[in-house]
C-alpha cells in the first residue's frame, strides 16, 4: 500500500498539538477540564512531543515521522501501526507501550525505557481492526530496520516477528527480551545483555554480538551463516568470564553540575515534564553522596553507581535502575513504587520500611516494581513493603526480612 493510496488525515499545528497535550495531562493530574489524548490516525508528522506526559495516549496508526519526541512518557500508550519513521525518541518512556505493527525504520531510541514493551507482529491483531482498514492501511510486522535502540531498556519487551536488519542494540538491556522468529540481519548488538532472551528462529546472519551477554546454547535455534558461528564465539565467552560487574569507566559529576540537574529535575516532576530537564543519570558514579530525601521520580540511571550513597526519604517512584550499583546504600523509607531495580546489586543496602510496593497511575494501571536478578544479599529488608514486587531470580541470601510485606510477591528461582 503506497502513501497515495492511503486516505488523507486531519493534520494538526504545533499549537493545536501542545493545547491537546496540555488538556492531556490534565486529565493525567485529575484536573478540571481536562481530556485525554485521542489522536489516532492524525498527521502528526515533524510536531514536537518533547518531554511531553503522553501516558495511556491514543495514537494508533498517528502519522509521526520525524517527530520530536525526546524525553517523553509514552508508558501504556497505544501507538499501534504508527509511523515513527525517523522519530527521535531519545530518553523517552514507553513502559508497556503498544507498538505492534509500527514503522520505526531509522528511528533513534538511544537510551529509551521500553520496559515490556509490544513490539510483535500485528498482523493477526490488525485483521480485526476496521478503523485501520477503512483507512486503507494493513498492519503487518514492526519494521526496525536501521533503527537505532543503543543503550535502551528492552527488559521482557516482545520483538517476535519483527524485521530489525541493520538495527543498533548496542549496550541495550534485553534481559528475557523475546527475539523469536525476528530478523536481525546485519544487526548490531555490540555488548548487549541478552541473557534469558529466546531466539528460536531468529535470523541473525551476519549480526554482530561482540561482548554481548547471551545463555549458553540460547542461540541453538536461531539461524546463522557460516561465518557468524566464529565471531560469536570469540567475546561472548569472554563476557561469561569477566561477569556482570565489568562496566565502563563511571563519569563523576561536579557538586555544581550534580546539583544543577537535581534542580532541573525537580522543576520536570513538578510541572509535568513542561519545565525542566528529566535527570539521567546513567554511567555516572554518585557514590557516597547525600541524596536524602530528593525528588528522583522518574530518573534514568541504568549503570549508575550509587554505592554507600544516602538516599534515605528520596522520591524514586517509577525510576529507571538497571544494573545499578547501591552496596551498602542506605535507602531506609525511601519510596520505590514501581521502579526497575533489574540487576541491580543491592548487596548490605539498608531498605528497612522502603515501599517497593506497586505504583497506581492516574487511570489505575498498577505498574509493579522490578527487581529481577537483583542481589540483595545481606539487605535489610525489615518492615519492608514488597507487596507484589518481581523478586524473579533474586538473590536474597541472608536478607533480613523480619516483618517485610511480601504479599502476592513474585518469587520464582529466589535464592535464599
Amino acid at each position: 500500500m503506497t502513501d497515495q493510496e492511503i486516505a488523507p488525515r486531519i493534520r494538526l499545528s504545533q499549537a493545536q498539538l501542545d493545547r491537546v497535550c496540555e488538556r492531556h495531562e490534565a486529565y493525567l493530574a485529575g484536573q478540571a477540564g481536562g481530556t485525554r489524548l485521542n489522536l489516532p490516525f492524525f498527521d502528526l508528522s515533524f510536531l514536537s512531543f518533547e518531554k511531553r506526559n503522553l501516558t495511556s495516549a491514543n495514537l494508533a496508526g498517528a502519522l509521526l515521522r520525524g517527530a520530536r519526541l525526546g524525553g517523553a512518557t509514552l508508558d501504556y500508550a497505544d501507538l499501534f501501526g504508527s509511523d515513527l519513521r525517523e522519530a527521535d525518541l531519545t530518553g523517552a518512556q514507553l513502559r508497556r507501550t503498544d507498538l505492534r505493527a509500527a514503522n520505526l525504520t531509522a528511528a533513534v531510541l538511544r537510551g529509551a525505557v521500553m520496559v515490556e514493551c509490544d513490539l510483535r507482529d500485528g498482523s493477526l491483531a490488525g485483521a480485526g481492526r476496521s478503523d485501520f482498514k477503512l483507512l486503507g492501511l494493513a498492519p503487518g510486522p514492526v519494521d526496525m530496520t536501521a533503527t537505532v535502540m543503543a543503550g535502551a531498556d528492552l527488559t521482557r519487551a516482545r520483538l517476535s516477528g519483527s524485521l530489525a536488519m541493520r538495527a543498533d542494540f548496542s549496550g541495550a538491556v534485553m534481559v528475557e527480551t523475546r527475539l523469536v522468529h525476528s530478523d536481525l540481519r546485519d544487526a548490531r548488538l555490540v555488548g548487549a545483555n541478552l541473557k534469558g532472551a529466546e531466539f528460536a528462529g531468529a535470523d541473525l546472519r551476519g549480526a554482530d554480538l561482540t561482548g554481548a551477554r547471551i545463555d549458553a546454547g540460547a542461540l541453538e535455534a536461531a539461524i546463522l551463516g557460516a561465518q557468524d558461528t566464529g565471531r560469536l564465539n570469540e567475546r561472548p565467552a569472554l563476557a561469561e568470564e569477566l561477569g556482570d560487574d565489568v562496566a565502563p569507566p563511571l563519569v563523576q559529576p561536579s557538586t555544581a553540575d550534580l546539583q544543577a540537574m537535581l534542580i532541573e529535575h525537580a522543576a520536570w516532576v513538578a510541572s509535568a515534564g513542561r519545565e525542566g530537564r528529566q535527570l539521567d543519570a546513567s554511567g555516572l558514579d554518585l557514590s557516597g553522596l547525600n541524596l536524602a530525601g530528593r525528588v528522583l521520580t522518574l530518573m534514568q540511571g541504568a549503570g549508575t553507581c550509587l554505592r554507600g550513597a544516602d538516599l534515605s526519604g528520596a522520591q524514586l517512584q517509577a525510576a529507571s535502575l538497571t544494573g545499578a550499583d547501591l552496596r551498602s546504600a542506605r535507602l531506609r523509607q525511601a519510596d520505590l513504587r514501581g521502579a526497575t531495580l533489574d540487576r541491580a546489586n543491592l548487596i548490605d543496602t539498608d531498605l528497612e520500611r522502603a515501599d517497593m510496593g506497586p505504583l497506581v497511575t492516574q487511570r489505575g494501571h498498577s505498574l509493579r516494581t522490578s527487581l529481577v536478578r537483583a542481589r540483595l544479599a545481606g539487605a535489610a529488608l525489615r518492615n519492608t513493603r514488597l507487596c507484589g514486587a518481581d523478586l524473579t531470580s533474586a538473590d536474597l541470601t541472608g536478607a533480613d526480612r523480619t516483618g517485610a510485606d511480601l504479599h502476592e510477591a513474585i518469587l520464582d528461582g529466589i535464592r535464599g
